[in-house]
């Protein structure tokens, strides 16, 4: 399958994509020009676009200077082996490309497999976003730290499986869901998310410092349940893992048993018919995500 759509994204999530034992990360940007992207091709095929999952070139990196704003482009750069990537500025993006057809890969034998992903009418906003997969999710086994965004990263787990997804307003959003060795396993790594994105504040403010941008960022934790926590974040975005400009950054992190996941989407302040979250809608959406987790894990 072939997506060729131009259509401008006006906001950025970040894909990340385990090709050829490196960490590829693919930025979904405002304002760079797209090309058809293949989303059926090998590992190492072009990639196509949203918060949600695509697939990396293999190539060298697209020009640092992107064309007049209103047509997107996806770049992409790799990082060594164990270590988060920098990225270049793309397009919304969609789940890595896979050889198996329904989008999934074997996990390891003593390794239970995700869960499948959200549906699109479970997604925050679903009456007025009218989300929509932007592909089949996308599962592999990894081995390596996979960045979720400028504050969070998750290490030692077994697989990961991507989704991604598109609103009306042609904003992404992006699922991911790890599974672990073990329950503990995957607590730690909840923990060391949250705590991640507790300090997410302090780590937005010194990259806007960084990029000669009056520091505007807040980052709030709007709900809490027993398996999870909702965040919020109000900055004017830091390329290359957001797109430029004020917008909301809404972040869900879930644990139960030995699955994390983590949903995000992104809001940019130009949006128009977009409902604000409110701590009770963020509560709500985690309920829904718990609930869906421990379907999966009660099997």
């Amino acid at each position: 399958m072939k997506l060729k759509k131009s259509a401008v994204l006006r906001t950025t999530a970040a894909l990340s994509v385990l090709t050829a034992g490196a960490v590829v990360t693919v930025a979904l940007t405002t304002g760079a020009h797209s090309t058809a992207l293949d989303l059926a091709g090998a590992p190492v095929s072009p990639p196509a676009s949203v918060s949600g999952s695509a697939s990396a070139s293999a190539g060298p990196p697209a020009p640092a200077s992107a064309p007049a704003a209103g047509s997107p482009t996806v770049t992409a750069s790799s990082s060594t082996a164990g270590s988060p990537s920098a990225s270049e500025a793309a397009k919304p993006a969609v789940p890595a490309p896979s050889g198996d057809p329904a989008g999934s890969a074997a996990a390891s034998n003593s390794v239970a497999a995700p869960p499948a992903p959200l549906p699109a009418a479970q997604l925050p906003d679903s009456t007025a976003a009218q989300w929509k997969p932007i592909a089949p999710p996308h599962t592999q086994p990894v081995h390596h730290q996979i960045q979720l965004n400028e504050c969070a990263v998750v290490n030692d787990a077994a697989t990961w499986q991507q989704q991604g997804y598109v609103s009306s307003f042609d904003t992404p959003a992006i699922q991911d869901s790890f599974t672990f060795a073990d329950a503990a396993a995957a607590q730690d790594s909840y923990r060391a998310v949250l705590a991640a994105m507790d300090d997410c504040q302090a780590k937005s403010v010194a990259l806007q410092t960084a990029s000669k941008i009056t520091p505007d960022a807040q980052v709030s934790r709007t709900a809490t349940t027993a398996d999870g926590a909702a965040y919020a974040r109000q900055w004017t975005g830091v390329a290359p893992l957001s797109a430029p400009g004020r917008q909301t950054n809404h972040v869900y992190v879930v644990q139960r048993g030995s699955v994390l996941t983590v949903l995000q989407y992104a809001v940019p302040a130009t949006t128009t018919g977009a409902t604000p979250q409110t701590p009770g809608d963020d509560a709500k959406q985690l309920a829904v995500i718990e609930a869906q987790l421990t379907t999966v894990t009660s099997n």
